[in-house]
């Protein structure tokens, strides 16, 4: 399987990256390797369940402290597509 960022993810990422950068610009390209470096791993067929169930259903969720991957898996398509990334502090509440 493929690991794929829609661009909603990219969108959370570019965004967390720039708040940390204006502090810490090697702790926020540090944050962008762990965070793409976790994702792929889920490629790994035995670790791409390893994400807890989500809040939305046929979601999992992955822990890069303090964020959180928010991923899907589609077997049919040989695609794992993580669709956001989030702060773990954030109040989040499920799709409806």
């Amino acid at each position: 399987m493929r690991v794929v960022f829609d661009d909603e993810a990219l969108d959370d990422l570019r965004r967390i990256v720039a708040r940390i950068a204006n502090d810490n610009r090697s702790a926020a390209e540090a944050l962008v390797s762990r965070v793409f470096d976790k994702a792929e791993r889920l490629a790994t067929p035995e670790l791409t369940e390893m994400g807890r169930p989500g809040l939305d259903p046929g979601t999992r969720e992955l822990i890069e402290y303090p964020y959180i991957i928010v991923y899907e898996v589609h077997p049919e398509r040989g695609e794992i597509v993580v669709l956001s990334i989030v702060h773990g502090a954030q109040d989040r509440k499920p799709k409806e």
